[in-house]
């Protein structure tokens, strides 16, 4: 299974029981997922719509337009490895403080150029699809 390389997001998709599916950033959000040939890891996941941030800093920027970006991206980092038809990613930096320290298992699925990676939670079945950048 060949993970090592740059993906790009193509759908973020959570699909209930019922099958009723949602997005959760949009149909349209943008991400960026790679993988390094020495097991590290990155994904990156945004809104397509996010506004700048005011302010010459950050920082500096009103608690509720920071609250709004915080709420619009999702990112982690840090060592992967492939067992048995899955990735287990174990994530050392995460902009959700609660994930660092933590190992995230996805089914994975790769189809040419196509990657999914997949997992059942809470009644639900969340599928972030990507394509080969």
């Amino acid at each position: 299974m060949d993970l090592v390389g740059a993906w790009r997001l193509v759908e973020w998709r959570i699909t209930c029981t019922g099958g009723q599916a949602s997005h959760p950033f949009g149909r349209d959000a943008t991400g960026l997922l790679c993988y390094t040939p020495d097991g590290h890891m990155s994904i990156t996941v945004a809104r397509a719509d996010r506004r700048p941030l005011p302010g010459a800093s950050p920082r500096q920027a009103p608690v509720e337009a920071r609250a709004e970006a915080f709420a619009s991206f999702f990112c982690y980092s840090g060592r992967y490895e492939v067992r048995d038809g899955c990735v287990a990613h174990d994530i050392e930096v995460a902009l959700d403080p609660a994930l660092a320290g933590t190992t995230q298992v996805r089914e994975v699925n790769i189809d040419g150029d196509r990657l999914v990676l997949a997992v059942p939670r809470g009644g639900r079945w969340h599928a972030l699809i990507w394509r080969r950048a």
